[in-house]
């Protein structure tokens, strides 16, 4: 198995300022003396990159509880302080540092305390339209909140109802009764949802559906920090897809089936009349071409008033309502402002 690639990073000590410092060799500065601090470990220039030879990887650094001083995974005591760190927590690790095209931007240690903080708030809310600034974020309020009075108040106008005196002026009635046919039906469908019993079937190729297909990669050369003051290159390829059409038989056929053929109606425009199913005569009955069979049935009752103002309204009723309210009785009803509309499940006798 080939051994990974690793890299030192660099760090500028912060006492004396010496720059570029090796992150995995230099654990405190070789001018002052200073210790190294992680977070401000940062990936070289191309020209600045330094090999890693035969120092092993055994995982990223662990900070000293008591001094955060970076040290080995597999050290047992502070190299700076001498305190044990059997349990101390592993360094922050810096985001990856993908390659622009072909190059790999410049980092510093100011990037790298950057990018360590980011990690550690929560993300920024999305920044305001350019052209605006602040005064836009003001403006777009005031048109909220503005927008919600007026909805506000159209809502409640919509709603706003007024009593009023209403008088019954009539009554209508309407029943009907679907007829539907046993025939003949052409139609489409999928070879594979066939009715059963189709016939005179003939199949073409459709497009019924789209599929997702792998089509190549996106790669990039990404820099990760292992946590030791190291860092490997590798390339990291994500799959592109493409969309392609799924084909199927699309068939046209015949079938016989229950259809709507006609509807039978019956009405009347007076209590008196008696409210009754319209008399029905069907061609035949069974399942043989031709026949027939009653279907949905649909009954409505109206109710017709005039308003203290003159105005006719109505409104659809149960039939045990309608039937209770006859020709000049007098009532209060709630009248919708907007509408205009009588609730007449709020009728009350004057």
């Amino acid at each position: 198995m080939a051994t990974e690639a690793r890299y030192e990073m660099l760090w500028d000590c912060p006492r004396c300022e010496t720059p570029k410092l090796l992150g995995l060799t230099h654990r405190h500065c070789p001018n002052c003396g200073g210790a190294q601090d992680p977070t401000k470990r940062y990936f070289p220039k191309e020209e600045d990159k330094v090999a890693v030879g035969d120092h092993p990887y055994v995982g990223a650094d662990k900070a000293c509880p008591n001094c955060e001083t970076p040290n080995a995974a597999a050290a047992e005591f502070c190299v700076n302080c001498g305190s044990p760190i059997d349990d101390a927590k592993a360094v922050a690790l810096r985001s990856e540092q993908v390659a622009a095209g072909r190059q790999f931007t410049e980092d510093s240690a100011r990037n790298a305390r950057e990018d360590l903080e980011a990690q550690r708030r929560p993300p920024p809310p999305p920044p305001p339209k350019k052209g605006g600034g602040g005064k836009a974020l003001i403006v777009g309020a005031l048109v909220l909140a503005i927008g919600l009075i007026v909805c506000t108040g159209l809502g409640a106008l919509l709603f706003w109802k007024r009593e009023s005196g209403v008088t019954v002026a009539g009554h209508t009635w309407a029943r009907e009764i679907a007829i539907e046919r046993y025939q003949a039906v052409s139609d489409t469908a999928w070879k594979d949802q066939l009715p059963s019993g189709a016939r005179g079937v003939s199949c073409t190729q459709a497009e019924r559906s789209t599929q997702k297909v792998a089509d190549g990669q996106d790669c990039a050369m990404v820099r990760v920090d292992k946590g030791d003051g190291s860092f490997s290159e590798q390339e990291k390829c994500t799959t592109k897809y493409r969309e392609e059409p799924v084909y199927d038989d699309k068939c046209s056929y015949v079938s016989d089936r229950w259809k709507a053929a006609r509807t039978e109606r019956a009405g009347g425009a007076a209590m008196t009349d008696t409210p009754r199913w319209p008399a029905v005569a069907l061609a035949c009955t069974g399942t043989t071409l031709g026949c027939e069979r009653e279907g949905s049935r649909k009954e409505t009752y109206t109710v017709s008033f005039t308003a203290d103002d003159g105005k006719a309204l109505g409104c659809d009723v149960e039939q045990a309502k309608w039937s209770t309210l006859p020709v000049g009785s007098t009532w209060k009803a709630p009248i919708g402002v907007l509408s205009g509309a009588i609730d007449c499940g709020a009728l009350s006798p004057i």
